[in-house]
């Protein structure tokens, strides 16, 4: 015997295609990769900070700024902070219960689908499923990155290259329901980067990274004919991503070493 069960609302969360996203990004690094470095870039540049800031971003409603200080030819250490929006239908729970007005032959519940106070509950229900709210995210991250370099470029010098990082911090949650919150994450990123100019120190930084946010509350959905569902409080609120994982990108940084 099947039950009446208000059906869950599944809509898209974010209005961009992620997957293409992460896909383009990746194939911009890659082919940018392959610019060659000049001889004072391999040779005599040594840079020990770079201030950046993906400028762009703020077309996309995100916004990040980094401090990089390079440790070692081959290390830097340095913090950054971010911010991003994303837009998500109410967080409406389970729909309603209708009334049971008795039980059939089988010993089922019967319900009265045409209940004045149900149909009210019904109809705010959907309201609610179909309001587009915006979620705000502030982070702050410290991070480490290693910048291996290879055989063809052993005169790349950190902050220049290729680099796998490492982060740790917070990230604030605004208007996301019951999601709302600070937690503390952890994530990795891999990086690629260039000094442009006439002096060298114009810097260009493109990357892309994902943080794991620690102590996000389950939330339980559960239905009148004993279904239930338990997910992430911030399922489908995280721009670019889903659940607890935060998107780091750097669309285009850019900024100045010195």
């Amino acid at each position: 015997m099947e039950f009446f069960k208000v059906p869950e609302q599944e809509k898209p969360m974010i209005k961009s295609d992620s997957s293409s996203f992460v896909l383009a990004l990746t194939i911009l690094i890659s082919g940018l990769s392959g610019l060659p470095l000049t001889a004072q870039q391999s040779e005599d540049f040594q840079p020990k900070n770079v201030i950046s800031a993906n400028v762009i971003g703020l077309l996309t409603n995100t916004f990040n700024a980094e401090f990089e200080h390079v440790i070692s030819p081959t290390s830097t250490i340095g913090f950054g902070g971010s911010t991003a929006s994303t837009e998500w239908y109410g967080d409406s729970g389970p729909g309603p219960e209708p009334p049971i007005t008795g039980t059939d032959q089988f010993g089922g519940p019967i319900y009265d689908f045409n209940d004045p106070a149900y149909l009210q509950a019904l109809s705010d229900y959907e309201i609610l499923a179909n309001t587009l709210e915006e979620a705000r995210y502030i982070n702050f991250d410290v991070f480490y990155r290693f910048y291996p370099g290879s055989r063809r470029t052993r005169t790349y010098k950190a902050p220049i290259g290729w680099a796998f990082g490492m982060k740790i911090g917070l990230t604030s949650v605004d208007g996301a329901g019951r999601g709302d919150g600070a937690y503390f994450g952890f994530g990795f990123d891999m990086n690629h980067s260039w000094v442009l100019g006439p002096d060298d120190n114009f810097y260009v930084g493109l990357g892309f990274g994902l943080k794991r946010l620690i102590g996000v509350p389950k939330v339980t959905d559960s239905y009148y004919d004993g279904y239930s569902e338990k997910r992430s409080a911030l399922d489908g609120k995280l721009p670019f991503g889903g659940g607890d994982l935060y998107p780091t990108i750097r669309i285009i940084n850019v900024g100045f070493v010195f």
